[in-house]
């Protein structure tokens, strides 16, 4: 029972913090639009190297959530075949 429990914590954990990853792997993909526009409009060589820097991070951060998420999604429809295939080889039992 406790077991169950714990891993029904764990669960709910994880999904909690994989929203919170999603969410602001939104906002970081948001603001990185507004600096790729900002290195368009900006003419200061140094403000651009600032700008570009931000770039990076709002680039490679939600590529990496989002592949998370893949794999974890990847992940789960392995499982659902997995128990699929496990309860379709169960024996049946007929009685006559």
């Amino acid at each position: 029972m406790v077991k169950k429990l714990n891993k029904k914590i764990t669960l709910f954990a994880v999904a909690i913090v994989l929203f919170v990853l999603n969410v602001f792997a939104f906002y970081v993909l948001q603001d990185g639009i507004g600096i790729a526009k900002a290195i368009r409009n900006t003419q200061n060589q140094e403000a651009i190297k600032a700008l570009e820097k931000k770039q990076i991070f709002s680039d490679v951060f939600p590529s990496l959530v989002f592949t998370v998420d893949l794999a974890l999604i990847f992940f789960v429809c392995y499982l659902l075949i997995k128990a699929l295939f496990k309860s379709l080889r169960k024996p049946t039992s007929s009685k006559s």
